[in-house]
């Protein structure tokens, strides 16, 4: 795939495409556990969750991307879809979406959150929103 192809690409053939999915799988891995290092100097290996990605998309404009009766495992690969598309065509630097992370799990980790699970799902919702935000994505549903 070359890099003008990508650019031309539209949001439901972005978050329908295995290929994007499977590369933004490691683009978020890698995010978050760098975040994870940032806020808590601690090193992780952590597999993210697709629930905590279905829950980003759910709470966020690309779910009116995505279309109706979708599985978390679904919802989960459009996220990753996004995130490696907006690593690769360079719309959103990859350090600032681990600071956006760390600064998030830094500010929240211990309080509201029971447990990892919902402190990664409520981390990749704010950054996936701002993402959305700063990129001018909006719900076409509303």
């Amino acid at each position: 795939m070359d890099a003008s192809f990508i650019n031309t690409l539209k949001f439901e053939e972005i978050f329908s495409s295995n290929d994007f999915a499977k590369f933004g799988d490691s683009v978020v891995n890698f995010i978050y556990n760098a975040a994870i290092f940032e806020a808590q100097t601690k090193l992780q290996g952590i597999k993210v969750w697709d629930s905590c990605l279905a829950e980003a998309c759910k709470k966020s404009p690309l779910r009116s991307y995505i279309g109706s009766r979708k599985n978390k495992g679904e919802l989960g690969d459009a996220v990753e879809a996004f995130i490696g598309y907006i690593y690769l065509t360079h719309k959103f630097p990859l350090n600032q979406m681990i600071d956006i992370l760390a600064k998030y799990l830094k500010h929240r980790s211990g309080h509201d959150e029971k447990n990892e699970q919902e402190l990664c799902s409520a981390a990749f919702i704010h950054l996936v929103n701002h993402l959305c935000d700063k990129l001018g994505i909006v719900d076409k549903l509303m």
